[in-house]
């Protein structure tokens, strides 16, 4: 990671800090009814990093936010405010906050991001009362910003296997920069 200018860990804020929703919304190049936003200026250099071949007045490619629901929102607005950062909500805590799934973490933002799933709805963002969309994924996945993902965003149940919507993709993904030190690792073996 050294030639690249990168630390070994990053926190999720170093990650994907720039592609907040309060940067300002447009709709979704990509999906009728939803919206994305707009780049902030990059505030690390992670976030340099990933952005180094795209422009810096472009919509990220998949970043649509869910339409939540008005409950769903403020579901997430308690749990950001009240519910512990980084650790999964799940028994009493569960029933405290009134969550039907099998659990739910709210991301803390200074520290790494937890592995991720191919289910969005696994996650809360740090400080936004919304899941993660494809792009922030994807940036925690250490895919560069020029990357695109294809197909749906998601779908249910068994079709996940057939179709293998965009946060799959991503969530089943060796990270790349993962990927490219295992190679270097590989080369170096094999080199003597």
């Amino acid at each position: 990671m050294v030639n690249k200018g990168l630390c070994l860990t990053h926190s999720l804020q170093d990650a994907i800090s720039d592609l907040l929703e309060k940067n300002g919304t447009v709709d979704c190049p990509d999906s009728i009814g939803f919206l994305s936003s707009v780049y902030s200026k990059a505030q690390s250099p992670y976030q340099k990093l990933m952005r180094s071949k795209v422009s810096s007045k472009s919509v990220p490619d998949s970043h649509r936010f869910a339409n939540h629901g008005k409950e769903t929102i403020l579901l997430f607005q308690t749990l950001i405010s009240k519910a512990p950062k980084g650790k999964k909500i799940e028994g009493k805590e569960k029933e405290k906050f009134n969550i039907k799934k099998r659990g739910i973490v709210v991301l803390d933002p200074n520290k790494p991001a937890p592995t991720l799933t191919s289910h969005p709805d696994d996650y809360v963002h740090y400080c936004e009362p919304r899941i993660l969309s494809v792009r922030e994924y994807a940036r925690i996945q250490t895919f560069p910003d020029w990357f695109e993902f294809k197909a749906k965003y998601t779908t249910g149940g068994k079709l996940r296997i057939v179709e293998v919507p965009r946060y799959t993709q991503v969530g089943n993904a060796i990270p790349p920069l993962f990927g490219e030190q295992a190679g270097l690792a590989l080369k170096q073996i094999l080199n003597g």
